[in-house]
């Protein structure tokens, strides 16, 4: 981020999508959150770049184990998109 502010919690999570729909190759208008994972072919590969491009914008670590403990390929994508946005929000960058 180019400025110094905190940035919300709502900007972390359009950012997110927005990684996300980079990673699958769509718009992220076009992105359903209440999809599962698997019908987006959301899978761990494609999560594992995702979360780092995460890290690597937010500068925030993601506890991955901790993110796919609950995941399942039948997951809506809203709950990933709300633990990154979470995780990103909380570094603070």
């Amino acid at each position: 981020m180019t400025d110094h502010a905190t940035p919300t919690l709502s900007t972390c999570r359009d950012d997110v999508r927005e990684i996300v729909a980079t990673r699958l190759g769509i718009s992220a208008q076009d992105l359903d959150e209440d999809t599962t994972l698997e019908r987006l072919g959301l899978d761990s590969l494609l999560l594992a770049e995702t979360v780092t491009a995460v890290e690597d914008r937010y500068r925030a670590p993601v506890d991955v184990l901790a993110l796919t403990d609950h995941l399942s390929p039948m997951t809506p994508l809203s709950a990933v998109l709300d633990e990154l946005a979470r995780a990103a929000h909380s570094s603070g960058n």
